[in-house]
């Protein structure tokens, strides 16, 4: 059982310290490694160098800073800054998935109506057959 628990301790030390996301970006020349624990990131400075940041526990807000923004000019609206035409497009969608509803309701009730034919057709290809008795039977069989 010591053995077991020894494993198991490694195995999460090994989870924790070893990268699970490494993203450079061509662009901007920054590299970004990333473990469960701590984020090391290298950036170009304006000297030609390289910034090295480690951050440990790194998690949470910074992750999500290129999401999320609270200037109205930075935001990427619907319909490329018209609110007016998000609105029409928004409207179109709607007709266009209506219509798709109603043709598939439609295909439903067709869909329905043979279904009801054909239990009308077995019911009465059953009621026309007869019982086979004993009149219809060989006796020297």
């Amino acid at each position: 059982m010591k053995k077991f628990w020894k494993a198991l301790g490694l195995t999460a030390l090994a989870a924790a310290v070893l990268p699970y996301r490494v993203e450079g970006d061509k662009d901007t020349g920054s590299l970004t490694v990333q473990a469960l624990l701590w984020k090391l990131t290298e950036k170009p400075n304006a000297d030609g160098g390289k910034d090295v940041t480690i951050k440990f526990l790194s998690f949470g807000k910074d992750e999500e800073d290129g999401l999320f923004t609270d200037d109205p000019e930075e935001a990427v609206l619907f319909a490329d800054g018209d609110p007016e035409e998000a609105v029409i497009q928004h409207e179109a969608a709607v007709a266009e998935h209506e219509a798709a509803v109603a043709e598939h309701e439609a295909a439903v009730a067709e869909h329905e109506a043979a279904v009801a034919e054909h239990e009308a057709a077995v019911a009465e290809h059953e009621a026309a057959q007869e019982e086979a008795g004993e009149a219809d039977f060989d006796p020297e069989l």
